[in-house]
């Protein structure tokens, strides 16, 4: 068989590919932006598949009063995300 006519599918439930993209919440999702964008840069045929949420990831912080508090991230794939 030749390996040039192998094709790979990597399935994960997140991948941080774009830090304006929510789809990681950390180090695995990390983990796997790394080894799909070194694939590409080695010239491997790899489709990556994961799921991104228009809702469901959050920004975390801690208040002037010392408190945690949480803001919801909306994520539209259409419109380019602002900082």
């Amino acid at each position: 068989m030749n390996t040039l006519d192998t094709k790979i599918a990597y399935f994960s439930m997140e991948i941080g590919i774009d830090d304006e993209i929510p789809s990681y919440s950390g180090g695995l999702g990390i983990l796997a932006g790394d080894s799909i964008l070194s694939a590409a840069d080695l010239g491997i045929p790899m489709v990556a598949v994961a799921l991104i949420y228009s809702r469901g990831y959050l920004n975390q912080g801690i208040d002037e009063n010392g408190r945690q508090y949480c803001k919801g991230i909306e994520f539209n794939p259409d419109k380019k995300q602002k900082k």
